[in-house]
């Protein structure tokens, strides 16, 4: 087996692991973690997410060294599909360090530090916060990019319409389940103000 072979493979299955964390994994351990309306729940949730967190900065350095090699073995420096796979990869690493990152540890220390038997105003804020909302939903979508265009590679033109189509349906539909949300706590908030005024009726 050659070595351009076995590097492919190398970019194959980090690519797959990459994939399989932050597209499936992470988004996964961030709905868990909004879901419940316990803290030890939640710490549980978190526990797991910081398990699986050392899985993708591996895989993106094994995507990135191996891609630098099978592109400077076969000179394809040029295709809009490689150029736009590096932008991304880039763009990945800013995000994760400037957004995820801080929005995880801010929550994972209020998570450990409550006391309170259900989520706080302050903790269910930092679960929902935008740089844990975005951020995932950013690396999420561009490494699926970058998985889509490495397997069709198309050019630069292709690889951006392809990009913005899939940015399109991600705002698209966090704007959906954010009116849901919005809607959903509404809701909450009447029925609380309902039994409120029912028990006071009841007291009178």
């Amino acid at each position: 087996m050659s070595l351009y072979t076995l590097v492919l493979l190398l970019h194959v299955v980090s690519a797959t692991l990459l994939l399989g964390t932050s597209v499936v994994g992470e988004p996964a351990v961030r709905a868990a973690a909004r879901r419940t309306s316990r803290p030890e729940e939640l710490r549980a949730h978190l526990g797991v997410g910081n398990r699986m967190a050392p899985i993708s900065p591996v895989a993106a350095l094994l995507v990135l060294a191996s891609g630098l090699y099978l592109t400077g073995a076969i000179g394809a420096w040029t295709l809009g599909w490689v150029q736009v796979s590096m932008a991304l990869w880039l763009a990945n690493s800013v995000v994760a360090v400037r957004l995820v990152k801080p929005a995880i540890r801010k929550l994972v220390a209020e998570a450990s530090d409550t006391t309170e038997a259900s989520i706080a105003p302050r903790l269910d804020g930092l679960r929902w916060s935008a740089g844990w909302t975005w951020g995932v939903d950013i690396l999420a979508t561009n490494d699926a990019v970058m998985l889509c265009i490495m397997v069709i590679k198309p050019g630069l033109t292709g690889s951006a319409a392809i990009l913005l189509l899939a940015y399109a349906t991600v705002v698209g539909g966090r704007a959906v389940l954010g009116l849901r949300r919005r809607r959903a706590l509404e809701g909450a908030g009447g029925a609380r103000v309902g039994t409120q005024a029912s028990e006071i009726g009841n007291a009178a």
